[in-house]
């Protein structure tokens, strides 16, 4: 079994070790990775995919990995979207029109934590955020049972406003990087150009510098260990979120 995650708080990396933590043969890799490594060819009986939502959909590193994949035609494919509380159905749609070969989700699960997009909200609190996690244990666990059962679990996902509201953030949305600045807290420590899943971020003088190709994951913002990442003056109040069970350098 293979688990291809994507994550920018450890979210859906926490999710996907939980599963690894079931089955002897699981390798967990990140989507980042595995882009910048141009793996194309996918012949494991087992897939994975474990994502957030972004904008009721898979964040676009997701769509452009899967989107190139080959998988052998009998491999069975499961999907996971961890929300901020929201639905995740029109990410399995769109996976299910991504995938070669005409080939479907077998089984799907949607965890529900707490909204960490710190462009539009707070974030949770380490406390809620635990509690969030406790909340949605027995979701996961009975889904992993359904894993090694390799029940199918499937249906027809249609959402043709969910689908025009994600391409119109996905596709016409630019510069989603345009207000992002930095402060005299930087200590240059490199963390937020490591972590960006499309090697958007340059470091200039000791201090970063985004081109213009954000995917809008909000990595960089809650990863900074000083805070000092904001975008325009609407952030620099708002707490920053990693998941409490998840270590910085896992993310890097």
């Amino acid at each position: 079994m293979r688990i291809f995650y994507n994550t920018s708080t450890g979210n859906s990396l926490y999710v996907a070790k939980i599963i690894e933590e079931s089955f002897k043969d699981c390798e967990l890799i990140s989507i980042s990775n595995a882009l910048k490594e141009n793996i194309k060819n996918v012949n494991d009986a087992v897939i994975g995919f474990v994502y957030p939502i972004h904008c009721g959909g898979v964040p676009i590193v997701v769509n452009n990995f899967i989107s190139k994949l080959n998988i052998n035609e009998d491999a069975y494919i499961f999907a996971i979207g961890v929300t901020g509380g929201g639905g995740a159905n029109n990410s399995f749609s769109q996976i299910n029109k991504l995938l070669p070969h005409n080939l479907k989700i077998n089984n799907y699960c949607t965890i529900k934590y707490i909204s960490n997009y710190t462009r539009m909200s707070k974030n949770p609190t380490e406390t809620r955020a635990k509690s969030a996690i406790k909340e949605n244990e027995s979701v996961l666990l009975n889904f992993i049972e359904s894993l090694k059962k390799r029940e199918i679990n499937s249906k027809d996902f249609k959402s043709i406003i969910g689908d025009i509201e994600y391409k119109l953030w996905k596709d016409y949305y630019r510069n989603k990087d345009k207000k992002f600045n930095v402060n005299d807290n930087c200590i240059g420590c490199s963390m937020c150009k490591k972590i960006c899943p499309v090697d958007n971020i340059i470091i200039e003088n000791n201090k970063p510098k985004w081109s213009g190709n954000c995917t809008d994951c909000m990595a960089c913002i809650n990863i900074c260990p000083k805070e000092a990442i904001n975008i325009g003056k609407s952030t620099i109040k708002k707490n920053r979120y990693l998941n409490p069970y998840i270590k910085r350098e896992e993310l890097l």
